[in-house]
C-alpha cells in the first residue's frame, strides 16, 4: 500500500514511518523540516524502504492538499502531524498561537482528509488525536480542545462516506515517553522554568504516569498504528481505536 504520513520524519511520526516502512509500505513522507525529511528518507531507503518525502506545512492549507493532488493516488493517509499549542491559563495565552493550534490540528487535518477523499477509490483515512481530545487537559486548551473537534470531525466524515469504501477512524496512540509529554517533564528541569507556576504542575503529573505504568511503548503504538492502516479495524469507522484494541 502507499500511505503518507503527515509529521512523519520526528518523534512519533517517525516512529510510525519505521514501522509502516517495515512492513512492506510504500511512504510519502510530510513535515516542515528538511534536514529531518532527508535523514529519514535516507535511513528507511538503506533499509530498503520505498519512500519520497516532501516539505509541506500544515499550517498552509493547501499545501498537503496540492501534495495529494500531484501523487498517483494513496490508499491510506495518516494524518499525525500536530502542533501542541500554547501552554498557560487560557485567558492569559496570545490569543494568535491558540488560534494557529487549530489551524494546524484541525484545519489541516480537515483538508488534507478532503483532498485524500476526493482522489481515494476505496482505503483508509487515520487521524492522531490523544487522550487530551477525550479528556479535560487543562492549561493545554488550545490542543485539547482541537483534538476533540478532530474526534467529532472523523465521526461525521465516518457517516458521509459510508457509501464508499473508505473508512475514517481516530487513533489514540496512548502516553508516550516521546514528543509533548517528554518535552514537559524536561522542560520543568530547566531551572529558567523554576518560578513557573504551570510547567512544574504538568510535569508532575506526567512523571506520576510514567511511575505508574501508565506510558505506552513506542514500539507497541506503532505496530497498532500499522494494524490499522493495513485495513483491520475498519469495521470501526468513525471510532477511536486506542492500546485496549492491541
Amino acid at each position: 500500500m502507499k500511505i503518507l504520513v503527515t509529521g512523519g520524519a520526528k518523534e512519533l511520526g517517525r516512529a510510525f514511518s519505521e514501522e509502516l516502512g517495515a512492513r512492506g509500505h510504500e511512504l510519502v513522507i510530510t513535515g516542515r523540516d528538511r534536514k529531518a525529511l532527508d535523514a529519514v528518507e535516507a535511513d528507511l531507503n538503506a533499509a530498503g524502504v520505498r519512500v519520497e518525502t516532501h516539505v509541506a506545512d500544515l499550517g498552509d492549507p493547501l499545501a498537503t492538499p496540492k501534495l495529494i493532488e500531484s501523487l498517483d493516488g494513496i490508499d491510506v493517509l495518516v494524518n499525525n502531524g500536530a502542533l501542541g499549542g500554547p501552554v498557560g491559563p487560557t485567558w492569559q495565552l496570545d490569543e494568535d498561537e491558540w488560534w494557529h493550534t487549530f489551524e494546524v490540528n484541525l484545519r489541516g487535518t480537515a483538508f488534507a482528509t478532503n483532498a485524500a477523499i476526493r482522489r481515494m477509490t476505496r482505503g483508509r483515512i487515520i487521524n492522531v488525536i490523544s487522550n487530551a481530545g477525550v479528556q479535560r487537559w487543562p492549561y493545554l486548551t488550545a490542543y485539547s480542545v482541537s483534538k476533540a473537534a478532530v474526534i467529532k470531525l472523523t465521526e461525521n466524515l465516518a457517516i458521509e462516506v459510508k457509501d464508499r469504501p473508505v473508512a475514517v477512524l481516530c487513533y489514540d496512540p496512548g502516553l508516550l515517553d516521546i514528543g509533548l509529554m517528554r518535552r514537559g517533564i524536561e522542560r520543568s528541569a530547566d531551572p529558567r522554568n523554576a518560578d513557573d507556576p504551570v510547567w512544574p504542575r504538568l510535569s508532575r503529573w506526567a512523571q506520576s504516569l510514567r511511575d505508574q505504568g501508565k506510558f505506552t511503548p513506542v514500539k507497541q503504538s506503532a505496530a497498532l498504528l500499522a494494524r490499522i492502516a493495513e485495513g483491520e479495524f475498519d469495521d470501526l469507522s468513525g471510532g477511536v481505536i486506542t492500546q485496549e484494541h492491541v
